[in-house]
C-alpha cells in the first residue's frame, strides 16, 4: 500500500538550481544524483547513462536559449502499460499498470508574468508555442470546467490545433488553474523532450499532462494529494476532447520500479495503490503494431462511442434491475459497470440483466425513453467537439465487457499474487477477443484473415450461459471467462496477437490501451533464446509482409504523384525506397542514417497529401528500424516526480 507520508507532492521536493548547476550535477555525478537515478531506474548502468544523456540534452538546449544562469526545475514522468483492465478504469474496475522507462522530461524556468512559452528538443515535430494562461482562463470565467471544455470558443480553439503537443500542456496548466482559483499561476519558459512512443497505447499524451503539471506545482509552489492530482489531471485531458479515465495518470503518479500498479482510479476516496512484484523468471515484451493509435477525428468518434455507451448502459441497466424489483436506495448506489460482480448480484442475475437489454438501440429510442434534452446533452459531451453523432449505440456487447473486464482485472492480480501465472495470462487472450475484429484458421498463413463475430452477446449466448449455470457448471460460465464486445482492435493487432500465442514461451498477449493500432503485450519466459524467436517471428510473419505491401502501393498508387513534382522524381523516389527496403530485409538490420533520414522525408510528404485526404493510406513501415526498434522489453522505472 502507499504509505500515508507518501500522499504529497510537497514543495521541499523542488529543487531548483541553475542550468549551469545541473549540468555539472549531470557531468561529475554531485549531489548523489547517480544514487537517485538508481532508485528511479534500477542498477543498470548502461540504462541509467542513458537517461543522464537525455537530461544533459535537454538542459544543454534550454541554455542555448535562455542561458546558464537560469534557475529550473527538471520534472519526468514513465509511460504506463496496461496488463488487464483495459477501457474500464472509468467503470470501477482496476487496471494492472506497470511503467515504462521511456519518458517525458522537463526543465522549466519560473517567468514573472503568466506566459507559457514551449520549447523541444525535437523542434521539427514540436515546434515552438506559447500562451497566456489569463487569456485562456478567461474565456471561460463564468463556467466550472466541464462547462469550459465545452464551450464553443474552446472547441474551435481545439479544433483549429487538433492533435498539437501544446494543448496538452494547457491541458494541465488550465486544470490546475481552475483547481486554484483565487490564485494566479505564474508562467515558465519549459524544454520539453520525450522519448515516450506515441499512438502506440503507452499514454504518452498524459505523459506530458503529468509532467507539464509537475513542473506547474513546483514553479508555484502548490501542494496536492497524489490521489487528487491523478483525478485533477485525469479531468483536465479532457480538455483535448477525449473522455477517459484517470488511470493513465493514476499509473504515473503512483508506480513502483518492478511491480504491479492495481488500484480503482476513479475517486479519491477509492484510490487506495496496491503494489504486486512482477513474478520472478518472467517479462513483459512490448511489440509496435506500427499502426498509430493516436487518436484522429475518426478515432475519437470511435472511442467515444464506447464511452457513450457504457454511459447509456448503466441507466438501461438500472430500468432493468427496477423492473426486477430492486429498490430505489440499492439503485442509487449503482453508478458503474465494475459495480456488478457476481459478490452482489449473482453470476446468473447478471446473465439475466444483459438478456433484458437490447444489443443496440437506436438515438431515437433512447430520445423516446429519456428526455431528449438529457440524450442531447449526454451526446453534445461526448460528440459535440467531433461534429458528429452516431444514429444508434451497440449496448449489450460493451455491457459485458465492461462488466466482465472488471472482473477480469480482479481476477488477473488475484492469479499473479497467487503465482498462478499461466491462468492470469489465459485473461489476456480472452480480453483482446473482446477487442478482436479478425482471427486466422491456424494454417500458419497470416495473409487471410477471417472477420470474428462469436463474441456478439445474443440472445442464444447468454441463453447457453444461464443454462450452465442452472444445470450445476457454473466454472463454465464464468463472467471473466466471457469476453465482450468492445472491437477495439485492427487487423494489425490481431495479426499480431495470433503470431506471438503461437510460440512456446509466450504465456499472454493483448492489445493495451485505447486500441486500434499501438503496441500488443505479451508476457513470456525470461529467456534471450525467446525474445529471438518472437522477433524472428514477427518479422517474418508481419514487419516484412506489411512492408512488401507498403512499397507494392508505393509503386502503383497514381495518386502518390500528389507528393512529388513530377514523374521523373517519384521514378527515382520509388527506386530508392526499392532498393531500400530490399537492404533492409537482405541484411534483417537497421537501416544506415542517411536512409532514415531520407525514409522520414518521403513519410512526412506522403502524410502531408493524407492529411489533405487526397489518400488513404501512409507508409509506417519502410521508415521503421523494425529489426532492432520493433520489439522491446518493459523496464520499470519510478513513479513521476521532481528530479
Amino acid at each position: 500500500m502507499f504509505s500515508s507520508e507518501d500522499m504529497y507532492l510537497s514543495p521541499k521536493n523542488k529543487d531548483f538550481k541553475s542550468v549551469r548547476e545541473w549540468i555539472e550535477i549531470f557531468q561529475d555525478g554531485k549531489n548523489n544524483i547517480i544514487e537517485k537515478l538508481a532508485n528511479i531506474y534500477g542498477n543498470d548502468q548502461k540504462f541509467i547513462d542513458e537517461r543522464k544523456s537525455i537530461f544533459l540534452k535537454v538542459l544543454e538546449d534550454f541554455a542555448k536559449l535562455y542561458g546558464l544562469q537560469r534557475q529550473v526545475v527538471i520534472t519526468r514522468s514513465p509511460c504506463r502499460i496496461n496488463l488487464r483492465g483495459m477501457h474500464s478504469e472509468m467503470q470501477h474496475a482496476t487496471p494492472n499498470y506497470l511503467t515504462d522507462g521511456r519518458e517525458m522530461i522537463i526543465v522549466a524556468s519560473p517567468r514573472d508574468d503568466d506566459q507559457v512559452f514551449l520549447n523541444n528538443v525535437d523542434n521539427e515535430h514540436f515546434g515552438t508555442r506559447q500562451f497566456k494562461i489569463s487569456d485562456e482562463s478567461n474565456i471561460g470565467k463564468q463556467y466550472n470546467w466541464l462547462e469550459y471544455i465545452d464551450s464553443v470558443q474552446v472547441r474551435q480553439n481545439i479544433q483549429a490545433a487538433r492533435g498539437d503537443w501544446v494543448n496538452y500542456v494547457k491541458a494541465a496548466v488550465l486544470k490546475l488553474q481552475d483547481s486554484f482559483p483565487d490564485r494566479q499561476l505564474k508562467g515558465m519558459d519549459l524544454f520539453a523532450f520525450g522519448d515516450v512512443p506515441r499512438g502506440r497505447g503507452m499514454a504518452s499524451s498524459s505523459a506530458l499532462v503529468v509532467s507539464s503539471a509537475l513542473a506547474t506545482m513546483a514553479i508555484n509552489d502548490i501542494e496536492m494529494d497524489l490521489r487528487e492530482l491523478a483525478v485533477c489531471l485525469g479531468q483536465g485531458e479532457w480538455y483535448v476532447g477525449t473522455r477517459g479515465g484517470f488511470g493513465d495518470h493514476g499509473a504515473m503518479l503512483f508506480g513502483k520500479r518492478g511491480h504491479i500498479l492495481h488500484s480503482i482510479f476513479l475517486n479519491v476516496e477509492e484510490m487506495v495503490p496496491e503494489y504486486i512484484p512482477f513474478p520472478d523468471g518472467y517479462q513483459v515484451f512490448i511489440i509496435n503494431s506500427y499502426k498509430s493509435s493516436s487518436k484522429s477525428a475518426e478515432r475519437l468518434f470511435a472511442y467515444n462511442q464506447t464511452m457513450f455507451a457504457y454511459n447509456i448502459a448503466i441507466n438501461l441497466i438500472k430500468s432493468v434491475l427496477e423492473d426486477m424489483g430492486y429498490n430505489r436506495d440499492f439503485l442509487n448506489k449503482l453508478n458503474y459497470l465494475g459495480q456488478i460482480t457476481p459478490d452482489t448480484y449473482g453470476l446468473q442475475r447478471i446473465y439475466e440483466i444483459l438478456r433484458a437489454l437490447p444489443e443496440r438501440i437506436s438515438i431515437a429510442e433512447l430520445k423516446k425513453k429519456y428526455s431528449e434534452s438529457e440524450i442531447d446533452s449526454r451526446l453534445d459531451r461526448f460528440f459535440g467537439q467531433l461534429k458528429r453523432f452516431p444514429d444508434y449505440v451497440e449496448i449489450r456487447g460493451a455491457a459485458l465487457w465492461g462488466i466482465a473486464e472488471s472482473e477480469r482485472s480482479r481476477a488477473f492480480a488475484k492469479l499473479i499474487k497467487e503465482g498462478k501465472i499461466n491462468e492470469a495470462c489465459q485473461l489476456m487472450y480472452i480480453g483482446h477477443d473482446g477487442d478482436r475484429l479478425f482471427y486466422f484458421d491456424g494454417s500458419n498463413s497470416y495473409d487471410k484473415p477471417i472477420e470474428y463475430s462469436i463474441n456478439k452477446v445474443t440472445d442464444l449466448y447468454l441463453d447457453d450461459l444461464i443454462s450452465k449455470i442452472q444445470n450445476g457448471d457454473p466454472n463454465k460460465a464464468k463472467l471473466e471467462a466471457q469476453s465482450g464486445d468492445f472491437d477495439a482492435s485492427s487487423l494489425e493487432l490481431d495479426t499480431i496477437v495470433d503470431i506471438a500465442r503461437n510460440i512456446p514461451g509466450i504465456m499472454g498477449v493483448s492489445l493495451t490501451g485505447a486500441g486500434f493500432g499501438g503496441n500488443v503485450l505479451a508476457i513470456g519466459e525470461k529467456n534471450p533464446e525467446l525474445l529471438n524467436k518472437l522477433k524472428k517471428e514477427i518479422a517474418h510473419n508481419y514487419y516484412e509482409p506489411q512492408e512488401q505491401a507498403e512499397l507494392k502501393w508505393i509503386m502503383e498508387e497514381p495518386k502518390i504523384q500528389l507528393a512529388f513534382n513530377n514523374i521523373s522524381q517519384l521514378s527515382e523516389v520509388r527506386k530508392k525506397l526499392k532498393d531500400i527496403v530490399e537492404e533492409k530485409q537482405r541484411h534483417k538490420s537497421s537501416m544506415n542514417e542517411a536512409d532514415i533520414k531520407y525514409t522520414e522525408s518521403i513519410h512526412l510528404l506522403i502524410n502531408k497529401i493524407l492529411q489533405q485526404s487526397k489518400i488513404e493510406k501512409q507508409i509506417s513501415f519502410i521508415p521503421a528500424n523494425y529489426y532492432t526498434e520493433g520489439i522491446t522489453i518493459n523496464r520499470t522505472v519510478e513513479r513521476a516526480g521532481i528530479l
